[in-house]
């Protein structure tokens, strides 16, 4: 069926003229194929515009259910994808698609429903999606013993081939050697991949597989997590460039013996060369990692330094669809403090090597991270009005792109991670339950303040990245206010 565009205005000069075309932009495309065994969550995003008109609600259609978008939203990036200066950056919309567990075999379409403030109402087609339903059973087969196997899932993207190496020999020296490495390449060039070739060559242990087209770090990790043999008893997390003490699988196999279904250690700060920057990663350890909604806010648990029962595959697979501003290991300790519980084992049994191509990030202090956050919201109005000038826009693209766009993403994925956990039945309730709505709607900015100023226990990570958020949030906010009363520049 072709997109169409019908006019809602009755004035007879308007129905006679057909409505200008609009121009589409989509931050990824609905997924080609899910598992209809399971539920499926997808975040759709992206901006649109048309001459003389402004973008004021939209719809997706898919399978028979409505979501509706949270429309309009601000898109920075719209300006310097279209080239020219004074671009409407009020154009885009975010919302999350959810389809329940149990589908029959079927194409459904994804169908957006755009809707302009001069009355047109356009349908766009955005493709077919297949529920497919497979004969095997959705947890995969029982287990066939009772070895203590751990699954390496190691993502890899031209990897530094010195420190590729040492990875590879710190895995080797493990002392727990009942393991498997399941390599999972993202595209790398193929001198990079010749690399992880050689480098692993001659260990039967090491399974190397490559992606057709490269899908970014958090669904290679998902990816990799299909791989793992249904007699494994843990999965590892392991990045490319990171450094295991010996005795790292072994100690953190304890807890989970012990009857946690997550456990994850500290880890030394060191430089290329293996000088300790810091003796460990999270000062203070300033977030909780007990609660699901504690944890949906601010993440603690570092990929690599966990390790967790392969039985919670069967809760966290298939991974929420939400684009690249998701991180593999936040929804794993999403679906642990859901399900079980999570150790901490406050002992660093890794070393994170701190170089160009990575970031520390929670590595401040968390009074340094409020004051900072605080400080955002309080200029929040003047930030605002600032960036109404394509002058500032355009000189501090970057930081506002951080500062409200990453932001934004970064509570869409929480959203769309909220309520998948909540269709898994993986969000308990009680008086002792962190809060975890992430509402889409206008209730997002009280939910934030209300987690901003929630009590200590929570931990100071949880209150300053609920303040971060609220501070993006609210000047984006404020810029479609003024986009209503005074915008420079045209569409």
């Amino acid at each position: 069926m072709p997109n169409s565009a019908v006019v809602l205005a009755s004035e007879p000069d308007r129905m006679e003229r057909p409505p200008p075309p609009s121009e589409l932009r989509l931050d990824a495309p609905p997924p080609e194929r899910v598992d209809g065994r399971r539920d499926f969550t997808w975040v759709f995003s992206g901006w649109a515009r048309r001459p003389d008109a402004r973008l004021r609600a939209t719809q997706l259609s898919l399978g028979g259910r409505s979501f509706a978008g949270r429309t309009p939203a601000v898109r920075l990036d719209a300006e310097d994808t279209l080239g020219r200066t004074g671009a409407n950056i009020v154009c885009g919309f975010v919302g999350v698609a959810n389809l329940p567990a149990g589908l029959p075999t079927a194409e459904l379409d994804a169908v957006l429903r755009l809707d302009w403030d001069d009355g047109v109402q356009e349908t766009r087609h955005l493709g077919a999606v297949t529920v497919a339903v497979d004969a095997s059973p959705p947890d995969g087969p029982a287990k066939t013993s009772e070895r203590r196997l751990v699954a390496v899932c190691m993502a890899t993207y031209n990897p530094d081939p010195a420190l590729f190496r040492a990875q590879i020999a710190s895995l080797l020296a493990q002392t727990h050697q009942d393991w498997i490495c399941l390599i999972q390449d993202d595209g790398s060039t193929e001198a990079r991949w010749r690399e992880i070739i050689d480098a692993t060559a001659g260990d039967a242990r090491f399974q190397l597989d490559r992606n057709p087209v490269n899908l970014g770090f958090y669904r290679n990790f998902e990816r990799s997590l299909t791989r793992v043999p249904p007699d494994a008893a843990f999965v590892a997390f392991a990045d490319q460039d990171d450094s295991w003490h010996p005795d790292k699988l072994r100690v953190l196999i304890g807890p989970l013996e012990s009857g946690a279904l997550l456990a994850f250690c500290d880890m030394r700060v060191v430089d290329r060369q293996g000088t300790v920057l810091s003796e460990v990663f999270w000062p203070g350890r300033q977030g909780r990692h007990d609660q699901p909604g504690a944890v949906l806010m601010a993440n603690v648990v570092t990929g690599c330094a966990c390790l967790f029962r392969a039985e919670l595959l069967e809760r966290a697979l298939p991974f929420p669809q939400v684009g690249r501003h998701a991180y593999h290991d936040h929804w794993i300790a999403c679906c642990a403090a859901g399900a079980g519980s999570v150790a901490y084992v406050p002992q660093p049994l890794s070393d994170y090597v701190q170089h160009g191509g990575n970031t520390l990030g929670y590595r401040r202090a968390g009074v340094r991270l409020i004051a900072k956050a605080a400080t955002a919201l309080l200029l929040a109005p003047l930030v605002a009005v600032a960036l109404c000038a394509h002058g500032v826009r355009r000189r501090w693209s970057g930081v506002f792109n951080l500062l409200i766009g990453s932001a934004l993403q970064e509570y869409l994925v929480r959203a769309a991670f909220a309520e998948t956990l909540r269709r898994r039945g993986l969000l308990p309730d009680g008086p002792d339950a962190v809060p975890a709505d992430f509402p889409l709607d206008q209730g997002a900015q009280r939910f934030l303040i209300r987690a901003g100023l929630a009590p200590g226990r929570r931990g100071i990570a949880y209150r300053a990245t609920a303040l971060r958020l609220l501070a993006g949030l609210k000047i984006e906010r404020l810029l479609v206010a003024l986009a209503d009363w005074r915008f420079p520049g045209s569409n």
